[in-house]
């Protein structure tokens, strides 16, 4: 009987205080609103994470924040770093720590189904890289089962260039991937109003900030 992959998932997830988070979204929202808006976006990926993936960690900005304390799993730090470097260093502490593979997802996509998450674990089965692609040409998954430095190393985070550059490496390096349906993040104010209207359960608004 062939073992099952052990996953495990990193969330990473910045703490909501104004005026640093979801900056985007402002002046259609105060910033007060736009920093509920990511904490409600925040909870919604995590709890659904946990759902599928009890052994979830979460890589926080801000470990002593309290929001994070609401959450019955290991918070760890980001560290230092760009983007890609936190992300490179977290994927390597997953598997350092016993895991097949690391499934690294940020917090912009409260919308994302179950689906979408069992198809990166099941894909990860004859997968070196699995990649969930957005349309503004990132992506809002990366699921490894081995960490490689070139994945993270001079890409154009933030910009419309970093799934393209991404999968350059992956076929420089001759990894064995898949790509996920394209789907898209929160990022402004029509973003808020699309995925309200994709999942009529969701909300984004009335969460408590501390």
């Amino acid at each position: 009987m062939t073992r099952a992959l052990v996953i495990r998932p990193v969330i990473m997830c910045k703490a909501p205080v104004a005026g640093a988070v979801k900056t985007r979204l402002v002046p259609s929202y105060s910033e007060l609103e736009a920093a509920g808006i990511h904490a409600a976006m925040a909870s919604r990926v995590i709890e659904r994470t946990l759902r599928l993936f009890p052994n979830t960690w979460i890589a926080a900005d801000d470990v002593s924040h309290p929001f994070f304390a609401t959450f019955p799993v290991p918070i760890l730090p980001q560290g230092e770093g760009d983007l890609g470097a936190r992300m490179q260093r977290l994927a390597r502490r997953a598997l350092d720590y016993g895991a097949d593979a690391a499934l690294l997802l940020g917090t912009d996509s409260p919308h994302m189904s179950e689906a979408r998450l069992r198809a990166a674990q099941d894909a990860l089965k004859s997968c070196d890289v699995v990649l969930g692609p957005v349309q503004d040409g990132g992506y809002d998954l990366i699921a490894l089962r081995g960490c490689w430095a070139e994945l993270f190393t001079d890409i154009d985070w933030g910009t419309s260039a970093v799934l393209e550059q991404t999968l350059a490496r992956v076929s420089q390096l001759g990894l064995r991937h898949r790509c996920l349906s394209t789907g898209f993040d929160v990022d402004t104010a029509d973003d808020v109003q699309r995925v309200m209207q994709t999942d009529r359960q969701l909300s984004l608004s009335g969460l408590k900030l501390f």
